[in-house]
Parts: structure tokens; sequence; C-alpha cells
């Protein structure tokens, strides 16, 4: 999620999520956090917080919960990573 860097590619992404999962049914998306790098692979990043993860997909989709992680490279570098736990709505 973190590699889409435009609102577009986001909603896409977004909008094939919805189309995808049943009614009631999870997501869970993890992306690098405020404080994780720039740049990954030479790439640019969006970071997000698990509250800007959750406007991303919208008010209908029921946030159960987020968590954070500091993710060590095989290199030494610290990364963090933010988790958000979504529920599709039922109908």
């Amino acid at each position: 999620f973190h590699f889409l860097t435009d609102s577009r590619s986001r909603s896409r992404y977004v909008d094939t999520v919805r189309r995808c999962l049943k009614p009631g049914g999870h997501v869970v998306v993890a992306t690098f956090g405020p404080h994780g790098p720039e740049e990954c692979s030479g790439l640019e990043v969006v970071r997000f917080t698990s509250e800007e993860i959750h406007g991303e997909f919208g008010g209908e989709f029921a946030k159960l919960g987020d968590s954070e992680e500091i993710h060590h490279t095989p290199w030494g570098a610290e990364q963090e990573f933010v988790y958000c736990f979504c529920r599709m709505p039922t109908e």
C-alpha cells in the first residue's frame, strides 16, 4: 500500500478490495508508519498512521484494530510498520 503514492491508485486498490471481499470480510493492511523510511528499494513511498489507512478505506469499513511494529532489516536498519485491521460492511 505504501508504494501507491497517488490517491487514484489507492482508490483503485480499495475498490478492488470492496469487489473481492464478501460482506463482513476482513482486510489487514500493512504500510510504513509515520516514522518509516521515505523510500524503499529506490522508490518513493507514502507513510501512514492507522487512522489514515482507515480513512483511505472509508467509514463503511469498521476499524477493528491496529498495531505498530519495528522491523529490523537484514542490514540492521529499523523500519516502522503500521497495521490496520478492518471489516467490510455486511450489507
